[in-house]
């Protein structure tokens, strides 16, 4: 007798139920899980195991959701790398004495009142004038952050933020930066026509966050008795350890180099670490051995102690041995299994249409300005959250939204300002995405502790929705084609 074939499955969509259940557990398990402290990618995988079912539900078998979430993974190649790339960065410019550098003469420079200023504004150069909010949080944003902790009236998680938010300043407004480009590609506008609309949200915001930062440095207290005996043991600390000179910056000159002429990020990242490990062996004098083990396993002040004589690590003070250990690719481990696990959710999800299903019928209910561009932000923020990633939202929200906004009058000039608006920065404040586990181990705080001092960002938000309330910065379609129509009967 003939074995009996199974049948075939059906293959659906999910309901909106089904589609909004799967977004509804995710939430809620990092919610409580956040509280109790619990790992971040043992959650993840519970949610996975959820949205698995969802598509086991919808006729999908573990075997076609593996083999495309497979296929979302190869994707997930380049920020693996750059992982990498960033590992042995930070340890290699421990090594070297870059970041130390930074620390020992911002300390110095830099007072407390106006820390959180000068960290936004570091941050924010930097961003801007490379396009990289990542690696300006991995250089700047990690000088600024070493600078704080050896200040003793500091609110760290408040410098954290402001180092974030700079950072995301000029992933908003550089034309280097991946979103940028994004934006403008996928409604089809000129970069420089999109930034400059997206400065009329993101500049106010700006000057928002800082006047904050300005109020809140003036407010803290200080001694007044210069610098207290912990933070002078930290500047001996470094002063002990390591040689001073203008070639200790030549690391940082290459990222900024290879940044700025578009060379690729992990190529230039990996060649800076490379020649400060050079610089930390010729000369500051350590062991080629710690260097390598400094690659992988970070830094340690202990490797100091065979290059100075009379150096002891164990006299070096909590603080200098928690702000100079640290960096290598061991670090980044935790980041590399999370975002291997986040996008086993995003592929399901995607592959099942369960993103087609939460986002569709917001398209259908929008009727006036408002409704368009909050709905076209709840959809990016969707996105951002689901996805993991601020680059997926901006492509999807850009094709499924433009022909709306050209139905309604309106320029994609504000839909590509809108995706940024939201869609830009938003994945540092979501844990299971890339920069969710990026900032806090880049920084060295957790996001709910810097989350409340991102005040760019909420005023981006809030001028966002203002200006959809109102007309005011809002750009109809008809001056676009006012201005463009000139230029067509001149052919």
């Amino acid at each position: 007798m003939k074995k009996k074939e199974k049948p075939t499955r059906v293959k659906r969509k999910p309901n909106m139920l089904e589609a909004l259940s799967a977004v509804i557990v995710l939430l809620v398990i990092f919610f409580f899980g956040s509280l109790a402290d619990l790992s971040a990618p043992a959650l993840i995988g519970v949610a996975v195991c959820w949205v698995v079912f969802i598509g086991w539900r919808c006729g999908y078998s573990w075997a076609e959701m593996e083999e495309y979430t497979a296929d979302k993974i190869k994707s997930a190649a380049p920020a693996m790398s750059v992982l990498i790339a960033v590992g042995f960065l930070l340890g290699s410019w421990m090594y070297s004495g870059t970041i130390p550098m930074f620390i020992y003469y911002g300390v110095q420079l830099v007072s407390e009142k106006w820390i959180l200023v000068s960290a936004f504004a570091l941050c924010a150069i930097f961003s801007t004038c490379t396009g990289t909010s990542w690696g300006s949080a991995a250089t700047a944003g990690i000088a600024m952050m070493g600078i704080a902790t050896a200040m003793p009236n500091v609110n760290i998680a408040a410098v954290a933020g402001a180092c974030y938010t700079g950072a995301i300043f000029g992933d908003k407004l550089s034309p280097l930066s991946d979103t940028t480009i994004l934006a403008a590609l996928s409604t089809k506008n000129d970069i420089f026509d999109h930034i400059r609309h997206m400065s009329r949200t993101v500049v106010p915001a700006a000057a928002v966050g800082v006047i904050i930062y300005v109020i809140m440095g003036i407010s803290t207290t200080t001694t007044g008795a210069g610098l207290p005996e912990n933070t002078l043991q930290l500047l001996n600390t470094l002063d002990t350890a390591f040689n001073w000179n203008i070639i200790v910056l030549i690391p940082l000159v290459i990222v900024v180099y290879g940044a700025v002429t578009k060379k690729p990020s992990t190529v230039v990242m990996m060649l800076s670490a490379m020649v400060a490990l050079l610089i930390g062996i010729f000369y500051q004098g350590f062991d080629l051995q710690d260097g390598v083990s400094a690659l992988y396993n970070g830094f340690n002040l202990e490797m100091v102690e065979n290059a100075r004589e009379g150096f002891a690590a164990a006299n070096a003070g909590d603080d200098a041995m928690a702000l100079l250990n640290r960096g290598g690719l061991a670090s980044m481990l935790k980041s590399f299994i999370l975002i291997y696990i986040c996008f086993y959710f995003a592929g399901i999800m995607e592959q099942i249409g369960a993103i087609e299903v939460l986002l569709g019928k917001l398209l259908t209910s929008v009727k006036t300005r408002f409704g368009l561009i909050f709905a076209t932000s709840i959809s990016v923020i969707v996105l951002v959250a689901i996805g993991g990633s601020s680059s997926l939202a901006l492509i999807l929200t850009g094709e499924m939204y433009s022909e709306k906004y050209k139905e309604m009058g309106l320029s994609t000039l504000n839909l590509s300002r809108t995706m940024e608006d939201f869609g830009t920065g938003l994945a540092g404040f979501i844990p299971w995405s890339g920069s969710g586990v990026y900032y806090p181990s880049v920084l060295g705080v957790p996001i709910i502790q810097y989350l409340p001092y991102c005040f760019m960002s909420y005023a981006v938000w809030v001028l966002a929705y203002v200006y959809a309330a109102t007309g005011i910065c809002i750009k109809p379609l008809e001056k676009e084609t006012a201005e463009e129509t000139p230029l067509e009967e001149a052919k």
